[in-house]
C-alpha cells in the first residue's frame, strides 16, 4: 500500500515554500486530489489543484527517511 500524506494550503506563498522544500526530496512525489494527479514538485501542478483543498502526497519510494520528511511536510503544510 502506498502511504499518503495530506497537505492543504491557504496562500500562494505557502505553496512556493512547499515547492522549495519538496524539491529537496530525492524521489518523485505525486500530488493527488480526486482523479487529478500532478507532480508535487511543480508549482503550476499544485496550483492547478486549487488552494484550500486537501492534497494527498504519494511518494515513489518506501525509504523511511523520505516517508519521515513527508510526514513533517504534512504536519507543517496543513493549514486552514
Amino acid at each position: 500500500m502506498i502511504p499518503e500524506y495530506v497537505v492543504k494550503f491557504s496562500a500562494i506563498d505557502q505553496v512556493q515554500k512547499f515547492i522549495d522544500d519538496i524539491r529537496k526530496i530525492p524521489c518523485d512525489v505525486d500530488a493527488c486530489h480526486g482523479n487529478y494527479v500532478v507532480d508535487a514538485k511543480s508549482l503550476l501542478g499544485i496550483l492547478s489543484l486549487s488552494l484550500g483543498r486537501e492534497i494527498y502526497l504519494r511518494p515513489h519510494s518506501g525509504d523511511p527517511n523520505i516517508l519521515e520528511q513527508l510526514q513533517a511536510f504534512s504536519n507543517n503544510y496543513n493549514s486552514l
